[in-house]
């Protein structure tokens, strides 16, 4: 029988020949344990990336209304604060963490700052003090004065804080201005000048004292053709308004 061609090769050429062919077979083992890594490792981050979501944008939201989209994507709501805000309304969502658009597995918490709203001010009652106290009582208050107005009034006493705006007791928003009106006391009441001229300047003077008119000093002056202790000349002249403060002065013929 003819020998086999391995047979008729020396032994160190048979033992290169089973070392060629189970090296090959060894790299055909990595080669395939490599690959099942690689692909496991694939797998395995399809798999990750299959149970993350993209973070919602919150800001603007309400409370319930961001917990509905959380929940709806797989996201849990935590309330981590809250602080006055004068753009976002009370309730509504301020900020997020994380920001919109990260990515985040389900299950995970989205943490959220909530508006309080507009800071808001107790305006203190000005009525009837004056307007040093009243200067002093809103800058204890952290408040502006704003306008001050002055003018005669029916009700309150003279110098006092009579109205204000806005009033005592309301919620005002960050560092709003009240504005005040301090009374001059009562109106006065006002009279017509009557004509004086040619009327006897004594029973004028007891008139006036009578209704308690204020006459000033007498000027006593040469008129011809004019009887003595006779009114010639006046002020204010006849038909001008006047009160009772205002001072009466006249022109007597001597």
């Amino acid at each position: 029988m003819e020998e086999s061609r391995l047979d008729v090769l020396d032994p160190d050429t048979k033992r290169i020949s089973r070392f060629s062919r189970w090296s090959g077979i060894v790299l055909m083992v990595a080669i395939l344990a490599v690959a099942g890594i690689v692909s496991a490792l694939t797998a395995m981050r399809f798999a990750i990336r299959g149970r993350e979501v993209e973070v919602p944008l919150l800001a603007g939201k309400t409370e319930d209304q961001a917990k509905e989209i959380l929940t709806r994507n797989g996201l849990m709501l935590k309330v981590a604060s809250s602080r006055f805000s004068s753009e976002i309304s009370e309730g509504h969502i301020l900020e997020q963490t994380p920001p919109a658009g990260t990515r985040l597995k389900v299950n995970r918490t989205v943490r959220v700052l909530v508006s309080l709203g507009q800071r808001r001010f107790a305006v203190p009652n000005l009525i009837g003090t004056s307007l040093r106290a009243a200067q002093l009582t809103l800058a204890q208050r952290k408040l502006a004065l704003g306008k001050t107005l002055y003018a005669h009034t029916l009700a309150g006493d003279p110098s006092t804080v009579v109205h204000q705006s806005p009033t005592g007791g309301t919620q005002e928003g960050a560092d709003p201005s009240v504005d005040i009106l301090i009374s001059l006391g009562p109106p006065a009441d006002y009279f017509i000048m009557p004509d004086l001229i040619g009327k006897s300047a004594d029973l004028v003077a007891s008139r006036a004292k009578t209704e308690g008119f204020h006459l000033g000093k007498v000027n006593f002056r040469k008129y011809p053709g004019v009887e003595p202790g006779v009114v010639i000349q006046q002020k204010p002249q006849a038909g001008y308004r006047l009160t009772k403060s205002d001072v009466i002065l006249m022109d007597v013929s001597q």
